[in-house]
């Protein structure tokens, strides 16, 4: 896998500080924003492939921030962190803005760099689904339309199957 571009959002400075530590350690490009405000500058300037984003942060909140990064930067994949009072947001994130997984804190380093690897490596089967899609959609004047048909139910099938995970209980 090639290296991924992870952007921390937290206005806790020592947060990012670990975050950041922890993930470069993993290989990968590390970015950090104390607001989301700043967050969306830095995804409009760079090519980001992971968002973690705290819930809590003066002035756009975490849930408001993955709004507009799913709306305007849908292949971004994210995860919110959240205090441990506070499910029904978390619950909300998944459903309504469509995040990869939420994360209680406090948060065991290691749950959280397998729930990164595990969705770094489900925005990777994403892209290459994509690409398969667009393989066969410029194949398509010469393959059999039953064929066609047949592939593309199996892709439907396969983002079914890779669907994001769902609420998965924190330690």
């Amino acid at each position: 896998m090639s290296k991924s571009t992870i952007l921390i959002v937290d206005d806790d400075a020592t947060i990012l500080m670990l975050m950041s530590n922890v993930f470069m350690y993993d290989g990968n490009y590390i970015l950090t924003a104390e607001s989301g405000e700043e967050a969306l500058v830095k995804i409009k300037n760079n090519k980001i492939d992971l968002v973690i984003s705290d819930q809590h942060m003066p002035g756009m909140s975490g849930l408001q921030f993955l709004k507009r990064v799913r709306a305007e930067y849908p292949d971004v994949v994210t995860i919110i962190l959240t205090a441990s009072g506070e499910v029904e947001t978390a619950v909300k994130a998944v459903n309504e803005v469509d995040v990869y997984q939420f994360i209680l804190k406090p948060f065991n380093v290691m749950d959280l760099r397998l729930t990164v690897k595990r969705a770094l490596e489900y925005k990777q089967l994403l892209e290459e689904r994509n690409l398969l899609l667009q393989v066969v959609t410029q194949l398509d004047p010469h393959i059999n339309g039953s064929v066609n048909s047949k592939l593309r139910d199996l892709l439907q099938r396969f983002q079914l199957d890779v669907q994001t995970p769902l609420l998965e209980a924190q330690n």
